[in-house]
């Protein structure tokens, strides 16, 4: 299914009243930190997280610092995520470096000893601390490439980083494979380098995933804010949730769990998960 026919069966329908307390106890809430660029905020990945949380009945909060062509070393340096991880308490931070030669500079020696490369190691070790000072998770977006080569070095990067810092890995190029392994009609990058809807809603699931160690399940998810464009008018001084000019209209937009299903199924395992169900096999 391409991109036209996915938001053909995209429904706008308005927000459904809240269902009654029954005197349970409240499912816990997940505060997640996000920080990142145009692969971030294209098509609002904090959203479709709080979205994803919402099907599954476990609530998400979001608070998300991005800017076009954006650095981590960039967001670092303003001071606002730190401040954010001083004030306010999160279980997760996804820390989303600039794609291209700065996101894969670890694999490479030579550029390990340039400024960029080194700038971006620091962001990411400091930011690591503050939030492990504070009992959160952290995670360290791996971002995908235009073919094998450049991937193996954007996979190598992202996980030098992640030993670094003492992060995980967020494996986001392995879940878009795996969505275009099982459906290869799947347009996932329309400009060659930003998500499509779909991609970015799988990205979504294996977050959730990740950052709760719940599978989820396929169920109508409600979009409450909208699906930004590449070129969306997003600035790293407020944090996206709190700028008016990316609240929307009000709308929710309703994808069915009929679509969200094939993505569902095409989960991998997440990242070690595979290593270590293999060196368990060995070890028999």
């Amino acid at each position: 299914m391409n991109l036209r026919h996915f938001l053909l069966c995209i429904g706008l329908l308005a927000a459904t009243p809240a269902i009654a307390q029954t005197g349970a106890a409240p499912p816990r809430e997940y505060r997640v930190l996000l920080v990142g660029n145009s692969l971030t905020y294209t098509n609002n990945l904090p959203a479709l997280l709080r979205a994803v949380g919402a099907s599954q009945g476990t609530p998400i909060a979001t608070e998300s610092y991005a800017a076009p062509g954006g650095t981590l070393a960039e967001r670092w340096k303003e001071g606002r995520v730190a401040a954010a991880l001083d004030d306010r308490k999160f279980d997760a931070v996804v820390l989303q470096e600039q794609g291209g030669h700065l996101a894969a500079c670890m694999a490479s020696l030579q550029e390990q000893r340039k400024a960029p490369c080194a700038a971006s190691l620091r962001a990411y070790t400091e930011i690591s601390g503050l939030a492990r000072g504070k009992a959160a998770q952290v995670f360290v977006f791996a971002t995908w490439g235009p073919d094998d080569r450049w991937q193996g070095k954007l996979d190598r990067s992202a996980r030098l980083v992640a030993e670094k810092s003492s992060a995980k890995v967020f494996d986001a190029a392995a879940a878009l494979r795996a969505l275009h392994e099982a459906q290869p009609a799947i347009d996932l990058y329309p400009d060659s380098t930003h998500p499509s809807t779909q991609a970015s809603l799988m990205l979504a699931l294996a977050l959730y995933r990740d950052i709760t160690g719940n599978p989820p399940v396929a169920r109508d998810v409600r979009v409450t804010a909208p699906l930004l464009p590449v070129n969306a008018a997003v600035s790293a001084a407020l944090p996206m949730e709190s700028q008016p000019g990316l609240a929307g209209d009000g709308k929710t937009i309703v994808v069915p769990a009929s679509l969200l299903e094939p993505l569902v199924n095409a989960l991998p395992e997440p990242a070690g998960k595979e290593e270590e169900a293999g060196s368990r096999r060995r070890g028999r």
